[in-house]
């Protein structure tokens, strides 16, 4: 990134530090880092140093191959410099990466080639929780794989291959840890600098053609199909799709067993989805139909509460960002939301299977924040939404207001103020899981238009997406976090002793 020109600076300055590897605090050479335009390698004691420079605002960086940059995806642990700190030696840490590796096995020990293998991170965005692919390779020839990864809590997915190295044999999936594992966590946690091994030997049996038509034109759009087995497993299926004069055909390959099969596809008024049920034993099958039937649209109904004051402007349903997140994974291992969209005459709904369901919104709301969320008898910023059949037409019912409170202070790191990042996270019913603010370069933070209600309170010297939901996210560092109680129309202030980036390193 560019360096700005720093208009208070006085003369040249130096800048200089030493990067150093945040796992064992040793000293890292060659590493690149960069200032503006200025750039050069570490010495074999991790140190670098920028004479005559005059630009003193900026970020200074370093990166070497082998090492991320920062301890949340996508972020950096670089370091902002203006005049009043420039000439102060930086430490700048890089955190090495953590690496996978094993073998994928036949359930006798041959060695199965070409699977495809992923490290999937668990990943908050600070409305939904995701599992996001951060590395995937193929298994060898030996059936090996190797994946480097930043440290994280991780699930390890092998895909389903319905016929491998032109056989007939289908390859059907592994996720490590698995649903129905003894492991009381349903992830794998690994930190910088680690290597874990594991062997995973996935199931080999024969499939055979399955080939389906859809009683709906809306089938002959690409649809997507999930199969669930009788033994509690799902499968994504690729599928073969054609056209003919009868309609959509698709052709698939499954396993012997009893299976659920259910297609979703899209249509010009909105998503069909249906189910139907198949027995393949040793042969193929054909003549599976899919009942297609649209999935049902919740109407969403918004009002303002009745003591909102007349100062602020009407909001509009859709600057609250809400969505439907799912509470149950898909088959491939991704959660994901459902956005609010607009129908025909400007109504808002809307569109969801039948299951259950989480209702989010997102942290910045403007002058307004939502008060109550109903279905029916379910108040749905304590309990899900569940949807089943026949669920369409009845209505979301949404209520906001405008009597927020507010909150600011300052952040600390080990006694002097210091820009951070804080978290605020709901302990009473909220639409939304966590507000996130970035202090100024003096650590002053402040919020406007919080919701009134209890909130657990802390901050960090990096930022750091997790989900706030689980309670055991902040244990490690209960000795930073503070408790406040908001009222409407109130500005208290709340110091915060922020987690250091040391104390953060995973």
């Amino acid at each position: 990134m560019s360096a700005q020109a720093g208009s208070d600076s006085t003369g040249p300055i130096t800048i200089s530090g030493r990067v150093v590897n945040a796992s064992s605090g040793q000293p890292i050479a060659r590493a690149l880092v960069r200032f503006g335009n200025w750039a050069m390698l570490t010495t074999y004691d991790g140190k670098f140093e920028f004479d005559q420079v005059t630009d003193t605002n900026g970020f200074l960086m370093a990166n070497k191959p082998g090492f991320y940059s920062g301890i949340a995806p996508g972020a950096s642990s670089g370091v902002y410099l203006q005049a009043s700190n420039a000439a102060t030696p930086q430490v700048l840490r890089l955190y090495p990466e953590a690496l996978f590796t094993g073998t994928v096995t036949e359930p006798d020990g041959n060695p199965l080639s070409h699977i495809l293998v992923s490290a999937r991170r668990s990943t908050f965005n600070g409305s939904s929780h995701t599992w996001i692919p951060v590395a995937q390779t193929q298994t060898d020839l030996h059936g090996r794989f190797r994946l480097p990864v930043p440290s994280g809590d991780y699930k390890l997915v092998t895909m389903y291959l319905p016929r491998v190295n032109d056989t007939n044999e289908a390859v059907l999936p592994v996720i490590l840890p698995s649903e129905n594992s003894s492991n009381a966590l349903d992830f794998i946690h690994i930190r910088s600098g680690e290597e874990q091994h594991y062997d995973l030997h996935p199931a080999t049996s024969r499939s055979y053609t399955v080939t389906a038509t859809f009683d709906l034109a809306e089938g002959r759009g690409f649809p997507r199909i999930i199969a669930r087995s009788s033994n509690g497993g799902t499968i994504s299926l690729p599928i073969h799709s054609s056209h003919g004069e009868d309609g959509g055909v698709v052709k698939m390959e499954l396993p012997s067993g009893t299976y659920t099969l259910i297609a979703s596809s899209r249509s010009p008024d909105g998503i069909v989805e249906g189910q139907t049920t198949v027995t393949v034993a040793d042969h193929d099958v054909s003549g599976v139909v899919f009942h297609l039937e649209p999935v049902p649209m919740l109407p969403v109904e918004f009002q303002v509460d009745g003591t909102a004051t007349s100062d602020n402007p009407q909001p509009s349903l859709m600057q609250f960002g809400l969505t439907l997140e799912d509470s149950q994974s898909d088959p491939d291992n991704f959660s994901f939301s459902i956005p609010l969209t607009a129908q025909r005459g400007g109504n808002m709904s809307f569109t969801a299977s039948s299951g259950s369901y989480r209702l989010r919104a997102r942290n910045d709301q403007g002058a307004w924040y939502i008060k109550s969320i109903n279905y029916g008898t379910s108040d749905l910023l304590q309990q899900e939404l569940v949807v089943g059949p026949g669920s369409g037409g009845t209505p979301i019912r949404v209520t906001v207001s405008d009597q927020t409170s507010s909150l600011q202070g300052t952040c600390k790191l080990s006694g002097i103020q210091a820009p951070c990042w804080v978290y605020l996270i709901p302990t009473t019913p909220s639409a939304v899981t966590v507000f996130s603010a970035h202090s100024n370069n003096q650590g002053i933070y402040s919020y406007t238009h919080l919701p009134p209600g209890s909130y657990q309170a802390i901050a960090f010297e990096q930022v750091h997406p997790v989900d706030y939901t689980d309670a055991a996210t902040l244990t490690p560092f209960i000795t930073h976090v503070r408790s406040i109680t908001l009222n409407a129309g109130e500005k208290p202030t709340l110091d915060l002793d922020a987690v250091s980036e040391e104390e953060m390193t995973p």
